[in-house]
C-alpha cells in the first residue's frame, strides 16, 4: 500500500516549515497561510495550521536500503537521536527485516527513518533527502483499535500486515511500502513511551482512497 499523501495538523506552521524544509531538506511543493506541503519521495506530506492544542504524531519514512548508516550520521549531525534503550540508538526489527532510528520534530512528533531490506531501494549517490523514498508509517490513534482496524480492512481494503503485530491495543495494517499503525489512545509510542493522543490525520492511498481519523 503506497501512501500518496498524509495531512497532519500543527500548532506552528512556520516552525514546521523550517524543520521539514531546512533540517530534513524536503522540497516545498505548496504553501499558503493555512498549510505547507513537502515532497517526501513519492509522498506529499502536508501540515495544516491548527489552534487546537499541540498535535503530535508518529511518522516514519522509508530510506534507501544501502544508506542507513549514512542517514544516521546525517541526522545525528543535525539533532539528537532518541535512544531505544540505555545503550542503543538503533532499533532492529528482525520480524520485519528492518532497522531504524528515531528523533523528534518541532511538534514533538516521533519521526523514524527506517530501512526495510525486502524493498528494492538502492542508490549510488551520497545520502541526501533524495534517499527518503516515501512516508511509510503513520499512527492512527483511536479509542477502539479493533473496530477501527476492521473498518480499514472492510471499507478501505487495507490488509492486516502479514508481519504483525495484531494486538488488542495496537494493530499494524498495510505492507512494507506503507503502514497504518492503529494505536490505542494513551498507549506509549516507541521509543520514548510518550502517550499517544488522537489528533486529526488524513491519508490518501496510492489507489486514491481517502482515510480520515
Amino acid at each position: 500500500m503506497h501512501i500518496k499523501e498524509v495531512i497532519l495538523a500543527t500548532h506552528s506552521l512556520h516552525r514546521t516549515k523550517v524543520f521539514y524544509h531546512k533540517t530534513l531538506e524536503l522540497d516545498i511543493v505548496e504553501e499558503t497561510d493555512e498549510l505547507v506541503s513537502f515532497k517526501a519521495g513519492k509522498t506529499k506530506l502536508t501540515f495544516k495550521a491548527s489552534e487546537a492544542g499541540k498535535p503530535f504524531y508518529h511518522l516514519a519514512f522509508n530510506i534507501t536500503n544501502n544508506k542507513f548508516s549514512d542517514s544516521f550520521e546525517w541526522m545525528n549531525s543535525k539533532l539528537d537521536i532518541l535512544p531505544v534503550s540505555d545503550e542503543m540508538l538503533i532499533a532492529g526489527y528482525d520480524d520485519w527485516n528492518a532497522q531504524s532510528f528515531y528523533f523528534l520534530d518541532n511538534n514533538g512528533s516521533i519521526v523514524e527513518f527506517i530501512v526495510r531490506f525486502e524493498l528494492p531501494y538502492q542508490s549510488n549517490e551520497p545520502f541526501s533527502s533524495d534517499c527518503i523514498e516515501e512516508v511509510s508509517e503513520i499512527g492512527l490513534v483511536v479509542d477502539d483499535v479493533q473496530e477501527q482496524a476492521e473498518e480499514l480492512n472492510t471499507r478501505f481494503q487495507v490488509p492486516y500486515f502479514r508481519k504483525g503485530p495484531r494486538l488488542p491495543d495496537f494493530v499494524v495494517m498495510g505492507d512494507d511500502y506503507g503502514l497504518l499503525l492503529v494505536c490505542q489512545n494513551k498507549r506509549g509510542w516507541v521509543p520514548n513511551h510518550k502517550p499517544a493522543q488522537n489528533w486529526p490525520v488524513t491519508v490518501v492511498t496510492g489507489d486514491d482512497k481517502t482515510i480520515s481519523i
